[in-house]
C-alpha cells in the first residue's frame, strides 16, 4: 500500500531541523573501523562512510576529518552517501538521513517517518526527488513536485507496491531514467512511473544472491553485483541479462561493490564469504582480462566494501579492516589505516 504524508516545503526543512552546528571536525592522523561507502564530491574531496561516522579527506591538504554523531550525524553508522545537484552532501545512517550543506548538519527526517529507520541507500532522481532505501521497511521517496494540503508529499513503497523485498540495498537511475533496485532478497525491482508501482525484474535466471551494487557503465550497460553469485549485465538495447561468474574468468564470485574509474575500467570488490575462506580482494576488469588485488599487493584486510576514484586518478578501496590507496607506479596498495587517537 502507498501511503502519502505530508511536511512543509522540503527547503524550510533543511533550515529548521538543524542537528548541530559547528564550523571544525575532529581532525584524525588515521582511520579505522569498516568502511561501507564512499563519494567523489563536486569540489574533489572524497568522503568514507564507516560504523565510527564519516571521514572526509582533503586532497589538497592531504588531511583527514572525522565526523560523528557529537557533530550532528544523526548516527554514528553510515552506510550511504551522495552529493545533489546543489553541492550538499547526503548521509544514510542507521538512524535516518542527515544532510551537510558545509557547514552544519541538517537532519531531514528527525520529524517523519523515516526518522530511526536504518537507510542503506540514497537516491536523487532527475526531477529532484529523493529516494531511500531501508533495512525492511521499502523505500521512500521525497516527491518535491507534488504538492498535497500546502506542503510536500513523501511516498512508502513496500511489496504490496511490487517490490521483491522491503530490504534494499541499492539503487539506481539509468540515463534512460528507469529506476533500479536491489534487494536482499536476492531480487531486483524496476519502478514504473505510469502505474506508480515496482516490477521485478526477472534477469533471465541471473540473480540469486542479496544484490549488493547496481552501476551504469559509460556504454549504457546496467552491472548488478550479487553477494555469492558473481555479476549480471544488463544490455538496455536488447533487454538481455548475462551472468558473470568465475567461470568466465572472474576473480571471485563473491561481489560486494562495483566502480568504473575514468579510464572504463570496472572494479568490483569481494569479500571472503561466509566461512571466511572463499577469497576476497579487488578485482579489475578492462574489458578483456580480469587482474586481482590481495594480501600480496597490499590489502591487509580483503573484505571490500567499497571502491572510489580520486581527482588524481588514485583508486581508494574501503574495506571491513581500514582503508587502502592504490599507488599506480608500484601496483601496490597503501593502508591508510591507523589507530585514532
Amino acid at each position: 500500500m502507498i501511503k502519502y504524508l505530508t511536511l512543509k516545503s522540503i527547503h524550510s526543512i533543511l533550515f529548521v531541523i538543524v542537528c548541530y552546528s559547528f564550523s571544525i571536525g575532529q581532525t584524525k592522523t588515521g582511520l579505522e573501523q569498516m568502511f561501507r561507502c564512499s563519494l567523489n564530491d563536486s569540489k574533489g574531496n572524497l568522503w568514507f562512510g564507516s560504523g565510527n561516522g564519516v571521514y572526509g579527506y582533503n586532497t589538497e591538504k592531504n588531511d583527514f576529518t572525522h565526523f560523528t554523531k557529537s557533530d550532528g550525524l544523526s548516527d554514528n553508522f553510515v552506510s550511504a552517501i551522495i552529493e545533489d545537484k546543489a553541492g550538499n552532501i547526503w548521509f544514510g545512517t542507521a538512524k535516518g538521513v542527515c544532510l551537510y550543506d558545509g557547514k552544519s548538519f541538517i537532519d531531514i527526517t528527525k520529524n517523519l517517518s523515516v526518522f530511526n529507520i536504518e537507510i542503506n541507500s540514497i537516491l536523487e532522481d532527475k526531477n529532484e526527488n529523493f529516494w531511500f532505501g531501508t533495512n525492511g521497511w521499502g523505500v521512500y521517496r521525497y516527491d518535491l513536485s507534488a504538492d498535497t494540503a500546502g506542503g510536500k508529499s513523501i511516498t512508502h513503497f513496500t511489496t504490496k507496491d511490487g517490490l521483491g523485498s522491503d530490504a534494499v540495498q541499492c539503487m539506481l537511475e539509468d540515463k534512460s531514467g528507469n529506476i533500479w533496485v536491489g534487494e536482499r532478497a536476492g531480487s531486483v525491482s524496476r519502478y514504473d512511473s505510469a502505474s506508480n508501482r515496482f516490477t521485478k525484474a526477472n534477469g533471465d535466471g541471473c540473480f540469486s544472491s542479496q544484490i549488493m551494487s547496481i552501476l551504469e557503465d559509460k556504454t549504457g550497460n546496467v552491472w548488478f553485483a550479487n553477494l555469492y553469485n558473481g555479476l549480471c549485465r544488463y544490455d538496455a538495447k536488447t533487454g538481455d541479462f548475462k551472468h558473470f561468474t568465475d567461470k568466465e574468468g572472474m576473480c571471485h564470485n563473491n561481489v560486494t561493490c562495483l566502480y568504473e574509474d575514468e579510464k572504463g575500467n570496472l572494479w568490483f570488490g569481494s569479500d571472503s564469504g561466509k566461512s571466511g575462506t572463499q577469497g576476497g580482494g579487488l578485482c579489475r576488469f578492462d574489458g578483456k582480462t580480469f587482474t586481482q588485488f590481495t594480501t600480496k599487493d597490499g590489502l591487509s584486510n580483503i573484505d571490500v566494501w567499497t571502491i572510489v576514484e580520486g581527482k588524481d586518478g588514485s583508486i581508494w578501496v574501503g574495506t571491513k579492516g581500514g582503508l587502502f590507496r592504490f599507488h599506480s607506479p608500484s601496483g601496490r596498495f597503501v593502508n591508510y589505516t591507523h589507530k585514532l587517537n
